[in-house]
C-alpha cells in the first residue's frame, strides 16, 4: 500500500481515541476525500491484533447497509496501520445529544428513530460480526439527521492486546456488556444489544444507568442489578410509554439470556412504540438559570472542632475550594416546573405533585436523580457536601449556623417545626448568611452530590474533595422545617437513599464560576 506522499495526501486530524487517531486524507486515486483511522503503535506491533483487524475488515467491507459506514481498505504506510473509510459528513451522536439536552421531550421521536434504526443495522451487521464497542461516539448523524445515524468502525472492534496472564478486553466500560469483562469468549450480538440498552436509557433520562460498567476497572466486577430496582425512562420523560421502558430495560439485563433474543427483535419492537405527547413547551423555550452568587476561591475547615457535633463532623479537616456560583437560594417549585414543561421529565408523583402549585416555595419530593436531572439541564450541578459547608459558613472556619453562633430563632428559619410545611423562600432573611445566600438553615433538607461515608478521610489539604464511590446513600444538608434545631447546623450531616422522597427534601444548584 502506498504511504502518505503518493495515493494519501493533505492529512488533517479529526478526532483521537482509546485506540487511534482519525484522519481527512485525499484519496488521489479515487480523488476524494476519504477518512483513515490509524492505531496507536502499541496495537500495530501486536501480531493478534493486526490478524484480527484483517479479518473483520474482510468481513466489514461485505457489510453495505445505509447505517453503517463502509470500509474500503487497509492502510500500511509510513503513518502506521489502520483502515480506510467513507468521511461521513455530520457529527458523533454524543455531541447531538449535548446540544440537545434540554429538549427531552421534544426530540422524545428523533431519540426513538435513532435508535430503531441503529438496531436495524445491528440485525444486518449480526449476521455476519459483532461491534463490541457501540456507543455515543462511534454513532454519526449525517448531516446531522437522527433520521440518519451511521454505526462506525465495524472492522475496528478489536481486542486490546493483553498483558501475559491478564484477559483481553474489548469495548469501553461504561457500555460495554458484562460478558465483555467477564467471559469475552461469549460474546455475541446479545452484547451490542447491552450497549445499546445503556445508551436508549441515557438518551431518554440524561442518567447512566446502575447497569453501566463504568466503574468496573476500580471495583473488579461488573453490577448485577435487579431491573426492577432501577428508575424507568418513564419516570424522567413523560413521552415514553410502558412498552419502551420493558424495551431498554431488558436490553440492559445482566444475563444475556435475559435481554432480547436479536437485534431483529429489538428493531421490531421499537418500530411498534407510539410515543405519548404530553404538553411543552416549544423547543425556543428560554433556558432561565436561578439568581446566583459568586463563592470566592478560598480554604476552610470542613467539619466541627473537638467537643461539637456529632462524631461523624470530626476531626474538622481544612480543605481548599475553587471559585463557583451557588443559587440563593433552594430551587422553586416555578423554576422546577418551567424544567418539566421545556422537557417532558416526569413530575413528583402524588402527593408531592399538587405541592408543585407553591410556586416560591422550594420543590419537594425530588429524588437525588431528580435534582442532578434539573442541575445537568441548567447546565449547572449539584454542590459537593464540602462546597456546600464553605458555601454555608459564609467565609467562616467554624460558624455553628449560616448567620452566626447565635440560635435559630423563628425570624431566622424554618425549623424547629415553628411551621408545618415550608415557607417561600428568602421568607427568614434574618438567617441569611455572609454572603447573601438565603434558606441554608431549615425549609428544606438539600440533596449534595457526593455518596455518603460516615468517617470522612481527607489526606493533608486536598483541593475540592468529593466522594464519588459507589453507594446508594447520598448526602443531605441544612435541615428541613421539620428537623430538630441542631440539625441545621452549618456542619451536620445527614443522608438518604438516592431513591427517597420527602416533603422537606429539595436542593439548590452550583455553577463553575464564570
Amino acid at each position: 500500500m502506498s504511504g502518505r506522499g503518493m495515493r494519501y495526501t493533505d492529512w488533517e486530524p479529526l478526532g483521537e481515541g482509546a485506540f487511534g487517531a482519525v484522519y481527512r486524507v485525499y484519496d488521489n486515486v479515487l480523488r476524494r476525500k476519504v477518512a483513515i483511522k490509524l492505531l496507536k503503535s502499541a496495537h500495530c506491533n501486536n501480531a493478534a491484533v493486526v490478524e484480527n483487524l484483517f479479518q473483520e475488515v474482510s468481513i466489514s467491507r461485505d457489510l453495505r447497509h445505509p447505517h453503517i459506514c463502509p470500509i474500503h481498505d487497509i492502510y500500511r504506510g509510513e503513518l502506521g496501520f489502520g483502515t480506510v473509510m467513507d468521511l461521513v459528513p455530520g457529527r458523533p451522536l454524543g455531541h447531538w445529544l449535548e446540544s440537545n439536552n434540554r429538549r427531552l421531550l421534544d426530540t422524545a421521536a428523533e431519540r426513538l428513530t435513532i435508535l430503531t434504526r441503529v438496531a436495524e443495522a445491528l440485525a444486518f451487521a449480526h449476521t455476519r460480526i459483532v461491534h463490541r464497542d457501540l456507543k455515543p461516539d462511534n454513532l454519526f448523524l449525517v448531516e446531522d439527521d437522527p433520521a440518519r445515524p451511521m454505526i462506525m468502525d465495524f472492522g475496528v472492534s478489536i481486542s486490546e492486546a493483553a498483558e501475559e496472564g491478564e484477559k483481553a478486553v474489548a469495548g469501553t466500560p461504561r457500555y460495554m456488556s458484562p460478558e465483555q469483562w467477564e467471559a469475552p469468549e461469549k460474546v455475541d450480538g446479545r452484547s451490542d444489544l447491552f450497549s445499546l440498552g445503556i445508551m436508549a436509557y441515557e438518551m431518554f433520562t440524561l442518567e447512566t444507568p446502575p447497569t453501566s460498567l463504568r466503574r468496573v476497572k476500580k471495583i473488579g466486577r461488573p453490577p448485577q442489578v435487579n431491573l426492577a430496582d432501577i428508575a424507568k425512562p418513564s419516570s424522567f420523560c413523560a413521552a415514553i410509554p410502558p412498552n419502551l421502558d420493558h424495551i431498554i430495560l431488558q436490553m440492559m439485563a445482566y444475563r444475556q439470556d435475559d435481554r432480547p433474543s436479536s437485534a431483529t427483535e429489538v428493531a421490531e419492537a421499537l418500530a411498534a412504540v407510539k410515543l405519548r405527547h404530553p404538553e411543552v413547551q416549544t423547543a425556543s423555550a428560554e433556558v432561565r438559570k436561578p439568581l446566583v452568587v459568586l463563592l470566592p476561591e478560598g480554604s476552610g475547615y470542613l467539619g466541627s472542632p473537638p467537643g461539637v457535633g456529632s462524631e461523624n463532623e470530626r476531626p474538622a479537616r481544612r480543605v481548599r475550594l475553587s471559585s463557583v456560583a451557588m443559587s440563593v437560594h433552594p430551587i422553586t417549585n416555578r423554576e422546577y416546573r418551567h424544567f418539566l414543561r421545556s422537557t417532558g421529565y416526569a413530575a413528583p408523583p402524588p402527593p408531592f405533585d399538587t405541592l408543585l402549585d407553591l410556586g416560591d416555595h422550594p420543590v419537594v419530593g425530588v429524588t437525588w436523580h431528580d435534582a442532578m436531572a434539573y442541575a445537568n439541564w441548567i447546565g449547572g450541578n449539584l454542590p459537593t457536601e464540602a462546597q456546600w459547608e464553605y458555601a454555608a459558613k459564609g467565609g467562616s472556619n467554624f460558624s455553628l449556623y449560616p448567620w452566626g453562633d447565635a440560635s435559630p430563632t423563628a425570624l431566622r428559619a424554618n425549623i424547629g417545626r415553628v411551621s408545618s410545611a415550608t415557607t417561600p423562600v428568602g421568607s427568614c432573611p434574618g438567617g441569611n448568611n455572609p454572603y447573601g445566600l438565603s434558606d441554608l438553615c431549615g425549609n428544606v433538607w438539600e440533596w449534595c452530590r457526593d455518596v455518603w461515608i460516615d468517617s470522612r478521610q481527607l489526606e493533608g489539604e486536598p483541593l475540592d474533595p468529593i466522594n464519588e464511590g459507589s453507594g446508594e446513600e447520598r448526602v443531605l444538608r441544612g435541615g428541613g422545617f421539620d428537623s430538630f434545631v441542631t440539625q441545621g447546623r452549618c456542619a451536620f450531616r445527614f443522608h438518604a437513599k438516592a431513591k427517597v422522597r420527602g416533603r422537606s427534601i429539595g436542593f439548590r444548584v452550583v455553577f463553575a464560576s464564570p
